[in-house]
């Protein structure tokens, strides 16, 4: 079993225990392992993710930078929640979720101060809750916030 299959395992055995405010712990490591964000001894690598990971444009320095995630965590569990609610999570279910909503982006500490201060810090722009298309980027436009690439 691969450490990213090992991660996974640890998301779905929380999920199936409804320990929901234990899932959050696992994401950027899940996040880490899917995209070999790992340090020497693989272990999952904030830092690497940082340096590696798309970034906005107005991004000058690392050092004045955050590594956001681009849907905010508590919206992924909400919608594995509502899966596991539903009826309908299953682990294919789980690991298509995770796969098209669990993204990170650098972006500098001023623009995360924008989505904090239009209360976008931890919830998406009300308008993706309803949207079929559900676009990633809407939290991001919402505060005029321009990724590179």
């Amino acid at each position: 079993m691969t450490d990213l299959e090992l991660e996974f395992e640890h998301i779905y055995l929380e999920v199936r225990a409804q320990r929901w405010q234990q899932i959050e712990r696992f994401l950027l490591s899940y996040y880490c392992f899917k995209h070999d964000y790992t340090n020497k001894q693989g272990k999952p690598d904030w830092q690497i993710a940082r340096e590696h990971s798309p970034r906005s444009t107005a991004l000058v320095s690392l050092n004045d930078s955050a590594l956001e995630p681009v849907v905010p965590l508590a919206v992924v569990v909400g919608e594995i929640k509502r899966y596991w609610r539903d009826g309908q999570l299953t682990p294919n279910t789980l690991k298509r979720l995770l796969d098209s909503l669990l993204h990170y982006v650098v972006i500098t500490k001023a623009e995360q101060q924008k989505l904090k201060k239009a209360g976008l810090q931890n919830a998406m722009p009300a308008s993706w809750y309803q949207s079929e298309q559900r676009l990633w980027q809407d939290r991001f436009n919402s505060v005029d916030i321009c990724l590179a690439g």
